[in-house]
């Protein structure tokens, strides 16, 4: 019967595959037809290293060719030069047209929806077909379309499987059965992990939601807990430390980790795991996922899902028709997927997945990654803006770290948090 079941969902997963692989033979006699033929600029910024800049460049280069009229204004940064002036540049409105966001940042820069250009009103020039429902409902505030994702994100385990299999390791799949794990790469002085302040959140979020039946954030992003169950989840967290399940609390994601086999695996957004499997491959390992750690039982799955990243034109853009037209192209063109790949996630567009999966560019761990969430996806939740937001994750792995280092009292570490907010 289970059989059956995943043999149903993937059937349904690849219906669209078919469907969409016989429009995009029709996509480039169409798409030469521009709104007008008037000469316009678009300014466009993004964040990323070199390889992003470079192909992105290319894909300007191309879509241009297609409408001659419409000329890109390419602005690269860093993500961090990226993320400390976007506040400034769209509160002031000198932001760029079309620009690449954060998910966080609709829930900072627009709360009622008023904040970037309504999406839906520009659905001529936009294929919002290739997109489900639930998947504009990440982009939506208010009622008003304000971004669409490129590609999903969760935090996901990752080990490698040369150092499962010289302890007689199985993938664990319950906290049980990771402390379990844990406690025979202690004696051999290794740990569990390594992972970044950010997923050390959610790893204890999601503990802490299975195993009290209660959800840390309410719907419109407050803090949903008491004082006294924040120190239970920073009491989890030391224990983290103190059985090896994580290495390096304080300093994050550690790479030299890896490369001298001082952990088994790690947390990390989908979009990611390539740093790990590029690692272990490097030492003649093999990666595998993991699972999502569960609570046998548990009402609540405490695993999130969030848009690795989304795209957005600005509220009073001057030319909104020829931005969605540029925006639809980074999308949806089935040529520019398979310039970007796996760069900002497995993108999610039907189209230009379709033409990843016939170019042969989804066997990869990103790709096993996002199977793995669409066959869960009835028990991973919606993330909340808040839970992106990079001020309250460093607050919260800041503070649990003074508590653990004795840097501060453990009432003193979750006052501070709670005073964040």
């Amino acid at each position: 019967m289970k059989s059956m079941q995943n043999a149903k969902k993937i059937i349904f997963f690849l219906i669209p595959f078919f469907i969409f692989s016989f429009f995009s033979c029709k996509y480039k006699q169409t798409e030469k037809t521009s709104v007008s033929g008037k000469e316009c600029n678009i300014r466009f910024s993004w964040w990323g290293k070199e390889d992003r800049a470079n192909y992105t460049l290319q894909g300007i280069s191309d879509f241009e060719k297609l409408y001659p009229s419409i000329h890109i204004l390419p602005e690269d940064n860093s993500w961090l030069e990226y993320e400390a002036n976007i506040g400034d540049l769209i509160t002031s409105g000198t932001c760029a047209d079309l620009m690449l966001l954060n998910f966080d940042w609709l829930y900072k820069y627009s709360k009622d929806g008023n904040g970037f250009y309504d999406l839906n009103t520009l659905s001529e020039y936009i294929d919002l077909y290739n997109f489900t429902l639930d998947d504009l409902s990440y982009g939506t505030q208010n009622g008003k379309l304000n971004a669409i994702p490129i590609a999903f994100n969760t935090a996901i385990p990752v080990f490698n499987m040369n150092v499962l299999e010289e302890n007689n390791l199985d993938i664990p799949s319950t906290w049980n059965e990771l402390f379990e794990m844990a406690r025979v790469l202690k004696k051999k002085d290794m740990y569990l992990f390594t992972l970044s302040k950010r997923h050390l959140f959610f790893v204890a979020l999601a503990w802490f939601e299975q195993t009290y039946s209660k959800k840390m954030f309410s719907e419109d992003g407050s803090l949903n807990i008491s004082e006294e169950e924040i120190s239970l989840i920073y009491d989890f967290v030391k224990t983290l430390v103190d059985e090896n399940i994580i290495y390096s609390l304080n300093d994050g994601f550690q790479i030299p980790a890896i490369r001298e086999k001082k952990v088994a695996g790690a947390v990390l957004w989908c979009n990611e795991t390539s740093i790990f499997i590029d690692e272990v491959s490097a030492l003649g390992g093999r990666a595998v996922l993991g699972n999502f750690i569960s609570t046998p039982g548990a009402s609540e799955s405490g695993w999130y899902l969030k848009p690795a990243s989304m795209y957005a034109i600005k509220k009073d853009c001057k030319n909104p028709k020829e931005a969605a037209i540029f925006m639809n192209y980074l999308l949806n063109n089935p040529d520019y997927a398979l310039l970007q790949k796996n760069d900002k996630g497995v993108p999610i567009s039907n189209k230009s997945l379709t033409a990843l999966m016939q170019s042969g560019q989804l066997e990869s761990m990103q790709y096993k990654a996002l199977m793995k969430i669409r066959f869960n996806n009835d028990s991973i939740n919606k993330m909340l803006p808040v839970m992106d937001d990079n001020n309250m994750i460093l607050s919260f792995a800041d503070n649990a770290y003074s508590y653990i280092a004795g840097e501060k009292s453990k009432v003193d570490a979750c006052k501070a948090f709670i005073s964040s907010f």
